[in-house]
């Protein structure tokens, strides 16, 4: 006679046994088996999920140009124009100290961007600083470069002693003078004013070198001057450059 302690027991039903006549039941042992795999197989994924995100939250198994992208997306940026934080200058990593358009009502001429050894807010201190420096110009709009010339010299010349001038003339007529030989300016175009000690200034296009370095840290800070100095061409443009680093 058949035990019936199960309530399951008195139909002949019970989940884990076989059934009279053949039919089959699923076994006690291979249920916990079958159990226990499953628990498994989900701390599986879900280990697999948190190093997945773990991964991603650090840039890991992203493709490079999606990183890229979004190196990109996180670099600072002023009208569209995207500068890079840092940059290497004569052996030195100079930071980008701040951004700045120069702009009259709705015209856009570019927007520049300011690098040195320490970031700083006080445009007396960056005017001080020793070492390597960068002005990124990057052009918004179709123009010759005498127009960019004109603009330096002109503030030079208004603003700067006259035994200061002396000094600078030659050097300042000779920086002009490369200027004037880039051309045609259009958007896209990238300018940069470099300073490296023992070297002079350097202009660059589009990161080819344009003609020989002019000597003189005397003026680099002339043409710094109109930038952040006390009688800028553009106080907002000042402002924005005299961020103080990102």
């Amino acid at each position: 006679m058949a035990l019936t302690s199960s309530p399951y027991a008195a139909h002949g039903n019970m989940p884990w046994q076989r059934r009279h006549g053949g039919g089959r039941a699923v076994n006690e042992d291979a249920m916990r088996k079958a159990t226990k795999i499953m628990w498994m197989m989900r701390l599986v994924r879900q280990a697999g999920m948190a190093a997945m995100l773990a991964g991603l939250s650090a840039g890991i198994g992203l493709p490079a140009c999606a990183q890229a992208a979004a190196a990109e997306v996180r670099m600072p940026s002023l009208e569209g124009q995207r500068f890079e934080e840092s940059t290497v200058l004569g052996d030195r990593t100079l930071r980008l100290n701040g951004l700045g358009l120069r702009g009259v009502a709705w015209v856009k001429a570019f927007v520049a961007g300011l690098y040195v050894a320490a970031p700083s807010k006080d445009a007396g201190q960056l005017l001080a600083m020793q070492g390597p420096k960068r002005i990124r110009l990057k052009i918004m709009l179709n123009a010759p470069s005498h127009e960019l010339t004109k603009s330096l010299t002109g503030r030079i010349e208004d603003h700067e002693p006259p035994e200061v001038l002396a000094k600078l003339s030659e050097r300042l007529a000779r920086l002009a003078g490369l200027i004037d030989s880039v051309g045609d300016l259009k958007p896209g175009d990238v300018l940069d004013l470099d300073f490296i000690p023992d070297k002079g200034v350097h202009l660059r296009v589009n990161d080819k070198a344009v003609g020989s370095a002019v000597a003189g840290d005397d003026l680099y800070r002339a043409v710094l001057k109109i930038f952040v100095g006390e009688h800028p061409v553009d106080r907002r443009r000042r402002e924005g450059l005299l961020r103080g680093g990102y």
